[in-house]
Order: C-alpha cells, then structure tokens, then sequence
C-alpha cells in the first residue's frame, strides 16, 4: 500500500506547485490518504462529496496526466467518502482499469432526462448498445451547454465497461485541428497516425470548428471513411444541424447525414428543478431548500453548465459565511450573474452568451469566470472575456469589472492588453477568438 501512498503524495507535491495555494488547500488540503488500490485502481479518500465532485470534474484529467509523467505502470485514481470506504473495502468484482481520455462522471445515470432531450437520451442508448451498427455516424445538435457532451462521454463510458479493450477516443475539433496543423507543419504525420489509427469509437465535439479547414476537412474525411468501412462508431456534437455547416465539404456534410441526427433543446423549468435536485445530491451533504432551486432554475434557464455554476456559486457562498443556505443568500450571491444576463438597455445584448460560449470552451462555468479565484486555468478565458466584451460589445472598462464580480478598472485594461499583445503572434488564441465571435 505504501507504494500507492507515495505516488498520491507525488501527484500532491507537483498539484501544489502548480495551483495558487488558497485553491490547492482548500480543494487538496485534506486529501492525502489512499485507503485501497485493486487491479490498478487507486482508491483516495476525500473529506466530502462537495470535495469530491470538484476534483472529479475539474481536476480530474490533469491528475491523470500527472499520474501517468511520473509512473511507469497504468493506473487509474478514485476518490471516495468515507461513506465508501467500506463498500470498497468488500468490493468482490474486479473493476477494469480504463485507458481512454473519458470523463467517468458523464454516465447514463447521471444525465437528467426530460422532454427536452428524452429522444437523443435513448438513441444514444441504442447507439451504446451496438456501437458501429445501429446508428452510425450519431450526429447530436444543440445550444452551448446543453449536454452533449455528457451523453457523448456516457455511450463512450458504456462502451468501455462492456469492452475493456475498446480504443475510445474522445476530442475537440479544435485539438483534432491543431494535431493535424502541427503534424503538416513539421511534415511528420507519425504521432498523428498513431492517435487516430485503429478507433473502435471516437467522439469529436464540436465539429463546427473546422469550418474553412478544408485540408483539415478532409483529412477527417479519410478517418471517417476508414472508420465507417470498419463498422466504428463515430459520434459527433455541433451547435447547429449538418445541414447548417456552413464552410464544410458537401461530401463530409452528406456523410454526417447518413447516420441519425438528434437535438438538445433548453430544459424547460421541470427538468432545471430536475437537474439541480440530482446535481445537490451529488455533490453536497447540506439540505437546499426548494426554494432556494426553484430562484435558480427561474433565473438560469439557457442551459444545465449556467445552473450547475449558480447552484455552485450558492454553496460556495454558504460555505464562506459558514451558515445553511438561504433564500436571501442566494440572491446576493447570485446577483452579479444575473445583472450579467439583462440585456443592455434597448440593445438587447446578452452577456451570458458571451461568458457562456468562453466558459463551454474552456471547460469551466460561467462562475470560474466571474470568480475572483487566481486559479491558472481560469486566467486566460477571464481575460479573452474581458477582450471580448470590450472589442465585441463596445462596454467601458468599469462595465467590464461590474460583470466579472467589480473588479477593477486597471484589471480589466490590464487583460485586455494582455490578450491584445498575445493575437500578434499566437495563432492558436487567434483561433480561439474567431471561433467565440463566430459563434456570437
């Protein structure tokens, strides 16, 4: 067990110096002691479910990648409760150590159904059922933060559990790009092959951006092609209809329609009461009083990542001034976001589809982003929103800082000319940029 111990102690040391300490001690403060490992997987123990569910869902890829610099064997960690320890202890069957890139928290049981997305919920059932057969490519649609990538992950999670040896592979069009430039640029395609060569399954999220990449286009084409003559399940996500991509090949387009297309629509106020009801059991011990959801759900209706970052700016809060959640608790910590989605003046601008589309970018919420936290991963889209809302939306630089929580003027100028300064020789943030506008 030692030997377990010590790589959870290295993984911490290299945590700690990569975090700000305030974030790192209060996340990884008390999660120090590895109570059991089984056929590769490291069991950790973790004060709470709060705690546990924040390193699961933003932390968890780069443990993983930390795991594996600095072991030479493969294996997986686990955080657990208290509450889990024992079933763990007496755990009988043996759990497969998985290879992929998946996110284990987007499962089947963990996607709240509703009218809104019932249809693409069970066809991603079937699709998961017979992969590379039943529906083949499964094209899903839908607005920013909606779920399609949960339910991409979960038929990618149900597939590993039935076949260990699946080589699933799960990735951003926007990283699908890069790999690609890179691998033209040094004119060396062999860790290129390497990735995309011989997939069982691979998951491509938003495919709207390779818009205009012809050559990337058709590269992709190739795989597909390659894929599909081998009955591999391909699975694709976009934030409108094949029909609608416009700057794609007709030939690429015709093929994402010959499978099945499905859409996520907004959940209605049911399925958001739903939503945050499961989200409360999962990740915290405290009783929130309906109340308390029902404000959240009437006040966050664009999409599930905007009511998962309120619900979480509320218990961050109740945490913070040591008290139970409460109705007025959670309008004063929640009023700064909502100033943010009023639309300014006649104009009818929403700032939320600005902070939202960053957000769903780069992985983290709405709130990371208003967040005063200095938490390295959220510094780059805090400032290519302020970019953005003062080139975009013409704000001044006090506006800015009344959105982003009231900060200060100079932070906000400060950005700004960071992200300015950035764009004259970084492609990829350029990149970045146009797709967010783009999209706006």
């Amino acid at each position: 067990m030692s030997e377990f111990q010590d790589l959870w102690n290295k993984v911490r040391e290299v945590l700690q110096k990569r975090l700000v300490p305030t974030t790192f001690e209060n996340t990884f403060g008390e999660v120090k002691k590895v109570v059991s490992e089984e056929n590769g997987v490291i069991y950790v123990l973790t004060p709470s479910n709060f705690i546990k569910h924040t390193i699961n869902s933003a932390y968890y890829r780069n443990i993983s990648e930390i795991l594996d610099s600095i072991s030479e064997k493969k294996y997986r960690l686990k955080f657990v409760t208290e509450d889990e320890i024992k079933p763990v202890e007496k755990k009988q069957a043996v759990e497969p150590l998985q290879t992929n890139n998946l996110n284990l928290n987007y499962t089947f049981e963990s996607f709240v159904v509703g009218d809104s997305n019932r249809i693409s919920y069970l066809t991603a059932l079937k699709v998961a059922d017979n992969p590379g057969f039943s529906f083949n490519p499964l094209y899903i649609f839908g607005g920013v933060g909606l779920g399609k990538t949960h339910l991409m992950h979960a038929i990618g999670n149900y597939i590993a559990e039935k076949n260990f040896d699946a080589k699933i592979l799960y990735v951003q069009a926007n990283d699908f790009l890069n790999d690609y430039s890179k691998a033209s640029r040094i004119n060396n395609f062999a860790a290129f092959d390497e990735k995309y060569e011989g997939i069982d399954v691979l998951l491509i999220d938003d495919i709207q951006m390779l818009t205009d990449r012809t050559a990337t286009q058709q590269q992709f084409f190739k795989i597909f092609n390659e894929m599909d003559n081998h009955h591999s399940q391909i699975i694709i996500t976009s934030d409108r209809p094949a029909s609608k991509l416009n700057g794609f090949m007709d030939r690429l387009t015709s093929r994402f329609q010959t499978g099945v297309t499905v859409n996520i629509d907004q959940p209605d106020l049911p399925q958001r009461m739903n939503i945050l009801q499961k989200k409360v059991t999962e990740i915290t011990s405290i009783n929130v009083d309906d109340e308390i959801l029902q404000y959240i759900a009437e006040n966050f209706t664009e999409n599930v990542r905007e009511l998962e970052g309120a619900l979480n700016r509320v218990l961050l809060y109740s945490e913070l001034y040591n008290t139970a959640p409460t109705l007025q608790l959670a309008k004063e910590s929640l009023d700064v976001l909502i100033k943010a989605k009023k639309p300014q003046n006649s104009s009818k601008v929403n700032y939320e589809d600005a902070l939202s589309i960053i957000a769903n970018m780069y992985n983290i919420s709405v709130y990371d982003i208003c967040d005063k936290s200095r938490n390295a991963k959220h510094v780059l889209p805090r400032h290519i929103t302020m970019y953005i809302l003062k080139t975009r939306y013409n704000l001044t630089y006090k506006k800015i800082g009344d959105i982003l929580n009231g900060r200060d003027h100079t932070t906000i100028m400060n950005g700004c000319n960071k992200i300015e300064t950035e764009l004259k020789t970084n492609e990829e943030l350029k990149m970045a940029i146009d797709s967010i506008i783009k999209k706006l």
